[in-house]
């Protein structure tokens, strides 16, 4: 009895049950004002906020109890507090969003079976639960242990608070609306998960996004918001554990702070995006590899593949990552004289490991599309229907030239006015070269395709100072695999989003560079007035830091979030202040419940309540499709009645755009013979011929200042 008594499980109920009870309070007044719809505003809705912060915060305690059971089992031994919770919570991600997959391919991705499924998880982890509260319990005391930490505490809490209430508001960057929520939503209106032939992104690694789609049964999207913050400040508390068992406790700290001194993790990690928690993963994968090494615990090993593989199932960019950890794997196995056998065999053995977790993304890709990386290398189908799968061929090419000629002879002077408009934004292109390491820093916006605020952190910029400092093997080992990655993913694209993964090393890199040279530093005549160089760090992470939280807060001003929060502002009037919603508020709003709708250079479909069309690729392959089964504009209105299309939405500044951006390591994903003369040869003939189209079978009943037009099919 004494024993039942005392029990840690009994121990803690006085936690356990407070926030279950608070869990189904919230719960219950969610799905009442969920009932309101989106242009409901009171001050009761603020509750709603805190209903969205509780399941993303439940999530990742599921997570954790998920991710510590697989670490027990592989009985690897935490050295700090920071290093067990990003590894259990990472680890618990990649397994909890295998299993909402392996559910979404059975058809069951519903309410019911997720919740059974969270039950059986948390029955299974229970034990780990406890732990988690003991661990939160001696995170706590360990970080108000004296007044400078007490300081530093309030001052991340803050910093945290401050974003927290950016990600505190309804989905608004294009990407979310484009593919991240737009293809989960789908998955979840039609309880599975199916292949997407009108938005390519949907069958990419979905890994992340699996996790968000538990949000979106339970319609707290903002909760998916959360749980990527939530994913950022654990691989920030990642960067602190790789500090305390390699480096030193203080530049820890310092790097906890600085990975949110680039605009770049700050602007993504508040969204619904994977990029941010990507780079969290591989990095815990890189850092798992070296707890191997230097403890000589396999189950490390096993660790940071398991970890691979859950990246795999995150982007496929993951790959060049992980043949790099590959490389540092045999390297150091070698010189440390371990048995070439052993070395092998491990090696075998991780492979199989990240191949097996990382596999079901491309089995299905390979069982839908015949292309296990689809739409790479293919590009899209050009058909896709029960027993039969075609792509697009030369012949494809040659209807869509006739279509294209055709408009340019019944209307010259158009076509040739988009000749001289398209021929015009190319003229306005930025001069790229992505091997110019300095103009990430003095020309940002060059490399974000139209992404605002998206900064490198300008702390980096000590990084190479690490050389004066006392040399660590695994920060070179980052160097290296940061500088591999670099050149290998700017042969692909120039977009600096695309480099997230290198930012956590970057990141170690500038300061541990920081704080070994401030204290190593001859300071002169300066010692006496500081006697210790510890504010060195603290002014240089500042310097950095402070113009972003700023910048963050008066974004959140500019957009009204608090406005939002406290229920002064409803959904909808808080997202008319986003280019791509009115239009959506007005399909919405103002036609028929059973429309359907084709979108052509409007990529945001997420908040559409209409059936549609989607069209996320720059070449407009819908479209195209339809072009290519048709030999004139009559046929092609036929094809579209039939298929139900009611009305287009036209977004024409997708046409410039692309001229003005340039298609230079731009994925062909149309499948179609690249046009290089101009290379955006494909945007003005799908202009021209919507021209030829829209002059006779449409009618325009909604436009606006940024190009975007909604047509009823006459």
């Amino acid at each position: 009895m004494n024993k039942i008594k005392g029990s840690p499980l009994l121990r803690n109920l006085v936690f356990i049950l407070p926030a279950l009870v608070v869990g189904l309070a919230l719960f219950y007044a969610h799905l009442s004002i969920v009932q309101n719809g989106e242009d409901y505003n009171n001050a009761i809705t603020f509750i709603d906020r805190l209903f969205d912060l509780y399941l993303a915060l439940a999530i990742t305690a599921v997570a954790f109890c998920v991710g510590r059971a697989c670490a027990r089992l592989l009985k690897v031994t935490f050295e700090n507090l920071a290093e067990e919770l990003s590894f259990s919570v990472m680890a618990g991600v990649g397994v909890i969003g295998l299993v909402v997959l392996g559910l979404g391919l059975a058809g069951l991705l519903s309410a019911i079976p997720i919740a059974l499924m969270m039950l059986l998880l948390i029955a299974l982890g229970w034990r780990e639960g406890v732990r988690l509260i003991t661990l939160l319990k001696e995170g706590i005391a360990s970080a108000t242990a004296t007044k400078p930490r007490v300081a530093l505490t309030i001052l991340f809490a803050a910093l945290v608070v401050i974003l927290a209430a950016r990600a505190m508001t309804p989905p608004h960057t294009p990407d979310e609306a484009i593919y991240h929520l737009s293809v989960t939503k789908q998955f979840v209106q039609q309880g599975r998960v199916f292949p997407v032939t009108d938005n390519w992104a949907g069958n990419m690694p979905f890994l992340v996004q699996m996790i968000y789609a538990i949000c979106l049964i339970a319609k707290a999207d903002i909760a998916a918001k959360l749980f990527s913050l939530i994913l950022a400040v654990i691989s920030s508390l990642a960067l602190y554990g790789f500090c305390r068992r390699f480096l030193t406790r203080r530049a820890g700290v310092v790097a906890m702070f600085a990975f949110f001194a680039a605009g770049m993790v700050v602007e993504v990690a508040i969204t619904a995006r994977v990029d941010v928690s990507l780079a969290g993963m591989l990095f815990m994968a890189a850092y798992a590899m070296m707890a191997y090494f230097q403890s000589g615990e396999r189950g490390w090993l096993y660790l940071s593949a398991m970890l691979a593989g859950f990246s795999l199932g995150i982007k496929y960019s993951a790959g060049i990552y992980i043949l790099l950890l590959a490389v540092m794997y045999l390297t150091e196995g070698l010189l440390r004289r371990q048995p070439l056998i052993a070395v092998i065999k491990r090696g075998l053995i991780y492979t199989a490991i990240v191949l097996a977790i990382s596999s079901p993304w491309f089995i299905k890709n390979l069982v839908w599309f015949g292309n296990p990386v689809y739409p790479f290398i293919t590009g899209e189908v050009a058909e896709h229907s029960a027993g039969e799968r075609r792509y697009f061929n030369v012949e494809d090419q040659l209807r869509l030239d006739a279509h294209f000629e055709k408009a340019r002879k019944e209307m010259p002077s158009l076509v040739r006015s988009r000749e001289i408009e398209m021929a015009r934004a190319e003229g306005r292109r930025v001069e790229r070269n992505p091997l110019r390491v300095w103009e990430y820093f003095t020309k940002p916006d060059a490399y974000n395709m139209a992404e605002d605020f998206h900064y490198p952190n300008y702390l980096f910029l000590f990084a190479p100072l690490m050389v004066f400092a006392a040399r660590n093997r695994w920060l070179i080992w980052l160097a290296a695999l940061s500088i591999a990655f670099f050149i290998a993913t700017i042969q692909t694209s120039w977009i600096a989003r695309l480099l997230l993964p290198i930012y956590p090393a970057l990141t170690l890199m500038s300061a541990y560079a920081i704080t070994e040279l401030s204290d190593r530093a001859d300071w002169g005549r300066l010692r006496p007035r500081i006697s210790k160089a510890v504010l060195i760090p603290a002014i240089a992470v500042a310097a950095a830091l402070v113009p972003t939280a700023v910048l963050s807060v008066v974004q959140s001003v500019n957009t009204n979030d608090l406005s939002f929060i406290k229920g002064d502002l409803s959904r909808s009037d808080y997202m008319k202040n986003f280019y791509y919603y009115p239009p959506s508020y007005f399909i919405n709003h103002s036609t028929p419940e059973n429309a359907r709708v084709m979108m052509i250079g409007a990529q945001t479909c997420y908040d559409l309540d209409r059936d549609y069309v989607a069209d996320v690729n720059w070449d407009s392959t819908e479209w195209r499709r339809r072009l290519v089964r048709t030999n004139s504009v009559e046929e092609l209105n036929e094809d579209l009645k039939r298929s139900g299309i009611t009305h287009v939405w036209v977004a024409y500044g997708l046409f410039t755009f692309v001229a003005e951006m340039g298609r230079e390591n731009y994925p062909n994903f149309s499948g179609l013979p690249p046009h290089t003369n101009p290379d955006y040869k494909a945007q003005l003939m799908n202009w021209a011929t919507l021209d030829l189209y829209s002059s006779r079978f449409l009618q325009p009943i909604y436009n606006d200042r940024f190009g975007n037009v909604i047509y009823r099919i006459k």
